[in-house]
C-alpha cells in the first residue's frame, strides 16, 4: 500500500459524542465475548477508532506547533487536547479488567497487557473534568511562551531570532541578548508563576481523587515505574551529585581557560570553543540530505524507514520564526503507522542533534507498530523511551564528518559536554519538582528562591551573580517547560543517557552486538516491564552506582579529564 504524503492527510475534528458511543459499545461487546475471537474482535473495532481519533489530534497539535500563527490550528489543538483528556475509556478496560477470559488474555497478549491497563485504569478512577482543566493551564504555557517577542536594537524578535545573538562569539552581545531574554521572563515571571501554581494545586487534586497518596506516586505509575520509584530517584540524584556534578566543575574550569575567561558566567554557558561551536555546514536540506547518507552506511532497515519519512513530508526541519521553538519532537501518525518528525533548524549544532535524536525514536515506534497488534504496546515505558533516541545520537558519532567536515571531533565533544549537562540538569530538575509537589502550599517566591538554590548547586562552576535580580525574578524557572508541560518525565531522559552509554560501550567493544542489542530495545515497545526489559537486554539499572560510575568513566575519558 502507497503511504499518503504528510500534507495531504486531511484534518477533520473529531466527533467526541460518536467516539463515546462506540467505547460503550465495544466495551458491551467485550464483557459479553465468550472466547478470544469475539475478545479481540471488540478489542481491535475499538483500537481501530481510536487510532482515528488520536490520529486527528496528532495533525491537530502538529500543525499548530509548524506555525503558531494559525489561529484554526491553535484553537483546534486546545479543543482536542481537552477533549482528549476527559474521554473516558475506562468502560474498555473495566471490560478486560472483569472478562472471564482473563487467563487467556494474558497468555494471548503477554502480562504486561492487562497490567498496564490495571495501572492505567487506576489513573482515571475520577477527576476527569481536572484533567482536561490541565490541558488547558498547559495550552495557556505554551501560547504564552511561544508568543513572547524580545526587544533587542529597536526591533522585536522572536526566541529564534535571537538565537544567534544569545549564541554570539562576542561576549558583549551575548551579555546584551542574554540579558534582553532574562528581563522579559522577569517581567512577566507573574503570569508564568500563576500557570505554574494552578498546575501544582490540580495535579495534586488529581492525585488526591484517584486514591493516591500525593502526586509523585500518581506521576511513577503514569511514567510506568511499576516496580521502582522516589526511593531509586533519589538515589539517582544523589550519585549524579557526587559522581559528575564534580567532572562538570572540572570541565567548565577547563572551557574557561580554553576561552581565556577570568570568570565562568551565565552568559558563557553553552559556548565551548573559542571560534565558536561547531556548525552544520549546510541548511535543512542538506542535513536531511546527509543523515540519509549516514543511515544508508549504519544499517539497511534504519535507511528504508528514514527514505520513507523524509520522501513522504514525515520529516519537518524547515526554519521558522513561526514554529514553536526549544523543543523537537517524534509522534506516531496512527493511521499511516509511520512516525513524524518536528524540528526547527537554527544553524546551530543542536540540528544534528535533534533530527538523529528523533528519528531514534522513529525507530523504535516503526518497529513496536509492526511488532504489536495492540496500541498499548506501541509506547515504551518512559524511562526506556527515551534510551533509543539517546543512543542513535552516540551511534552517529562516527559520521560527524558527513554534517561537520573538520570540525567533527568538535562536535564529538560538544556532544559529550551536553551528555554530562543534561544529566545533571534532569536531575536537578527532578529534586525540584519533588520539592513543588510535597510543599503543603505553593508560593512562588519560596519556589524561586528553591529552583535558584538547586540551580546553583548543580551548575557548580558557573557565575550566576551577573543575573542576580533576573533569578529573583523567576526568569529561569519559568522557562523551563518540562515543569509546566511534562511533570516528573524529565528525569527520564537522564536515565536513558545513562543507559545509552551502556549500549554505546557495547558498541565500541562489538558493532554488531551493540547493533543488535539496540534493536533488540526497539522491538521490545511496552511489552515488559522496566526492569525485566533491563535485565533482558543486559544493561545494568542506570540508578545503581555501578552504572554512574561507568558513566564518570567514560565522560572522563573521552572529555580528557582523567
Amino acid at each position: 500500500m502507497q503511504e499518503r504524503r504528510f500534507g495531504d492527510i486531511p484534518y477533520v475534528r473529531p466527533d467526541y459524542e460518536a467516539y463515546a458511543r462506540h467505547i460503550e459499545k465495544c466495551a458491551g461487546q467485550i464483557s459479553k465475548a465468550e472466547n478470544m475471537d469475539e475478545l479481540c474482535h471488540a478489542l481491535e473495532d475499538f483500537s481501530v477508532y481510536r487510532m482515528s481519533v488520536e490520529t486527528q489530534e496528532t495533525l491537530a497539535f502538529i500543525r499548530c506547533y509548524q506555525d503558531c500563527t494559525d489561529t484554526f490550528y491553535q484553537e483546534e489543538m486546545q479543543y482536542t487536547q481537552s477533549r482528549s483528556a476527559v474521554t473516558d475509556i475506562s468502560p474498555i478496560y473495566d471490560a478486560l479488567l472483569k472478562s472471564p477470559l482473563r487467563r487467556e488474555t494474558d497468555a494471548g497478549f503477554g502480562g504486561q497487557f492487562l497490567l498496564k491497563i490495571e495501572k492505567e485504569r487506576s489513573l482515571i478512577r475520577g477527576g476527569l473534568h481536572l484533567l482536561g482543566q490541565e490541558q488547558e493551564l498547559i495550552a495557556q504555557y505554551q501560547n504564552l511562551i511561544s508568543s513572547v517577542k524580545f526587544p533587542y536594537e529597536g526591533r522585536e524578535l522572536s526566541s529564534l531570532e535571537m538565537t544567534k545573538y544569545r549564541e554570539s562569539r562576542d561576549i558583549a552581545v551575548r551579555m546584551k541578548a542574554r540579558d534582553a531574554s532574562r528581563k522579559v521572563f522577569a517581567d512577566r515571571s507573574g503570569e508564568f508563576m500563576r500557570i505554574l501554581g494552578e498546575l501544582v494545586d490540580l495535579r495534586r487534586e488529581i492525585a488526591r481523587e484517584n486514591g493516591y497518596a500525593d502526586y509523585l506516586e500518581y506521576a511513577n505509575v503514569q511514567k510506568g515505574r511499576y516496580s521502582y520509584g522516589e526511593k531509586e530517584l533519589t538515589r539517582l540524584c544523589e550519585l549524579v551529585r557526587r559522581e559528575l556534578v564534580p567532572l562538570k566543575k572540572q570541565l567548565y574550569e577547563r572551557i574557561k581557560n580554553r576561552l581565556g575567561l577570568t570568570v565562568y558566567t551565565a552568559n558563557d554557558t553553552g559556548i565551548y570553543f573559542v571560534e565558536g561551536n561547531p556548525k552544520p555546514q549546510g541548511d535543512a536540506h542538506f542535513l536531511l540530505e546527509r543523515a540519509g547518507e549516514m543511515y544508508a552506511r549504519m544499517d539497511r532497515d534504519f535507511a528504508v524507514l528514514y527514505e520513507t519519512m523524509k520522501n513522504g513530508g514525515y520529516i519537518d526541519c524547515q526554519e521558522s520564526v513561526n514554529k514553536i521553538t526549544g523543543m523537537g519532537f517524534c509522534t506516531q501518525i496512527y493511521g499511516e503507522k509511520l512516525p513524524f518528525i518536528f524540528g526547527n533548524c537554527t544553524g546551530r549544532h543542536s540540528d544534528v542533534d535533534i533530527l538523529v535524536h528523533e528519528f531514534g525514536h522513529a525507530i523504535q515506534m516503526k518497529r513496536s507498530m509492526d511488532c504489536f497488534s495492540v496500541p498499548e504496546y506501541w509506547d515504551m515505558p518512559n524511562d526506556l523511551a527515551e534510551i533509543p533516541s539517546k543512543t542513535m545520537e552516540q551511534m552517529s558519532y562516527e559520521y560527524a564528518g558527513l554534517f561537520f567536515g573538520q570540525r567533527a571531533p568538535q562536535f564529538v565533544e560538544t556532544h559529550l559536554i551536553t551528555v554530562l549537562e543534561e544529566i545533571c540538569s534532569y536531575c536537578m530538575n527532578h529534586d525540584f519538582e519533588t520539592y513543588l509537589y510535597t510543599t503543603e502550599t505553593f508560593e512562588p517566591g519560596k519556589a524561586i528562591r528553591e529552583y535558584n538554590r538547586l540551580l546553583m548547586m548543580y551548575d557548580t562552576g558557573i557565575d550566576y551573580s551577573i543575573c542576580g535580580e533576573y533569578m529573583d525574578a523567576g526568569a529561569f524557572l519559568v522557562q523551563n517547560k518540562g515543569l509546566y508541560m511534562f511533570p516528573r518525565y524529565l528525569v527520564s531522559y537522564a536515565l536513558c543517557d545513562i543507559s545509552a552509554i551502556s549500549i554505546r560501550l557495547m558498541f565500541e567493544k562489538d558493532r554488531e552486538k551493540g547493533l543488535a542489542v539496540y534493536k533488540s530495545l526497539c522491538g521490545l515497545g511496552g511489552s515488559l516491564e522496566y526492569r525485566d526489559a533491563m535485565q533482558t537486554l543486559g544493561l545494568p539499572l542506570p540508578y545503581t552506582e555501578q552504572a554512574i560510575v561507568d558513566v564518570r568513566n567514560y565522560l572522563m575519558k573521552k572529555l580528557d579529564l582523567l
